[in-house]
């Protein structure tokens, strides 16, 4: 037999054991566990975040000073380059002094047509000595990487497609054109006029009469 509560209603003989330890409802939330392990995770991605930061600034401060360094190092190897060009200019420069010193005191053709020689073998000879020659034309057929043609001319000595004179020195830097050679080329033997073309042309200029009446 059942009992009841004093007012009527029948007591459930199970216990209500939800409020024990271990016995919450699945669909119920921890929330005495869950905020801490969040804080945990935002402490943990923001110290991830804190040392991504750090390393990308030194990245950037080591590509800036490699950078800088670069430029100065290529500065200084043209500087340096420049320098010693320079160096091995300065004799030819003091010999065109002596040369004009020489002509001004005692005037002699010869000896300043000399001296100029000598200053221009100083000069090819200090640009030889850093890579930089003459690009030769005689007699060769015309090559625009090296050649610039200003002119073309029919000739009985020259092939056609050939320079037959230089009207500018070129000068290449190692493989490199600094100044393409401004050359005139050869256009092939000159074309001989027929007979008939000339007779006719003989005719017209002696009777005008004829030229007219056309």
């Amino acid at each position: 037999m059942t009992r009841k509560k004093k007012n009527g209603t029948p007591r459930d003989p199970t216990p209500d054991r939800r409020d024990e330890p271990g016995n919450a409802s699945p669909d119920e939330p921890h929330r005495e566990g869950a905020p801490a392990e969040a804080e945990d995770v935002l402490a943990a991605g923001q110290r991830e975040c804190d040392e991504l930061r750090d390393r990308l600034q030194r990245l950037a401060a080591e590509f800036s000073n490699y950078q800088k360094r670069s430029e100065r190092r290529v500065r200084d190897e043209r500087l340096e380059a420049v320098g010693d060009l320079v160096l091995d200019l300065l004799p030819a420069i003091d010999n065109f002094e002596r040369a004009i010193e020489a002509a001004e005191a005692t005037p002699d053709f010869d000896a300043f047509l000399e001296g100029v020689r000598l200053v221009h073998d100083q000069l090819l000879a200090a640009l030889k000595k850093h890579g930089v020659t003459p690009i030769h034309t005689a007699e060769r057929a015309f090559d625009p990487e090296h050649h610039e043609a200003v002119a073309h001319l029919p000739s009985d000595e020259h092939p056609n497609g050939h320079v037959m004179e230089e009207m500018l020195r070129g000068y290449r830097f190692g493989e490199r054109t600094l100044r393409a050679s401004r050359v005139a080329v050869s256009s092939g033997k000159p074309q001989a006029e027929t007979p008939d073309r000339t007779a006719a042309d003989e005719t017209g200029a002696g009777n005008p009469a004829a030229t007219d009446s056309e």
